[in-house]
């Protein structure tokens, strides 16, 4: 692993990680980032309601040790709380997406509550937003294709749809469903145009380029 720490949390904040995975580290199956910042680590294995259950399946490392196991957790550094994300083996890939809901229902409506109140933008933050499939894969590998929106479109009935500059123009694609508020956290730079009125359309020729409405 680099000296260069890649995460923004602690090096040494504990997690929640599958003993599995400490003997086959292989067995990765996914991760959760949770509201409070922390990590939970997987080999598939679901949280059980059973407190027995669980300290036979997980364990704690420090968030250090945790990527000296499993390096690819690295490609993770902008991942939004909030957010899950699925390894792909074979592609050495991660898949992106929104966690919706826990076990703690009172919680989970404080929180909600605390994101709508704190957004600023059209919409709502749990709105279900619409992206291009690429814009959800984080690749590790040495080819590193690039990440950004191209198109931004506010639907008539007011939903949201973002398209990668990974989609050639007048091509279909395939998207998935992440929340608006995950879309503007792993884009920063839409968030100037989440201003959009239904029916509007904003473009832009390269990642670098201003923002054009193109339509409404």
């Amino acid at each position: 692993m680099s000296s260069e720490w890649p995460l923004r949390q602690d090096p040494e904040a504990p997690v929640i990680i599958a003993l599995a995975l400490v003997n086959d580290p292989d067995e990765l199956g996914f991760v959760v980032l949770d509201d409070e910042d922390d990590w939970f680590i997987s080999d598939g294995t679901e949280l059980s309601d059973d407190v027995l259950v669980n300290r036979e399946s997980f364990g704690k490392l420090s968030l250090r040790e945790a990527v000296e196991l499993l390096p690819q957790l690295g490609a993770l550094a902008d991942l939004p709380t909030g957010m899950a994300a699925d390894w792909d083996p074979e592609h050495r890939t991660w898949l992106l997406s929104s966690v919706t809901g826990s076990d703690d229902e009172d919680e989970d409506v404080r929180l909600l509550a605390q994101r709508r109140a704190a957004w600023e933008y059209e919409g709502s933050p749990d709105d279900e937003a619409q992206i291009s499939t690429g814009l959800t894969e984080i690749p590790t590998g040495p080819q590193q294709p690039v990440r950004a929106v191209r198109q931004v479109v506010r639907e008539q009935d007011g939903t949201w749809l973002f398209v990668g500059f990974e989609v050639p123009e007048a091509e279909d694609f395939e998207v998935e469903g992440l929340e608006l508020e995950h879309v503007a956290n792993l884009y920063p730079d839409v968030r100037t145009v989440l201003k959009a009125a239904p029916g509007q359309v904003y473009d832009r020729a390269t990642p670098d380029s201003e923002w054009e409405l193109v339509e409404g």
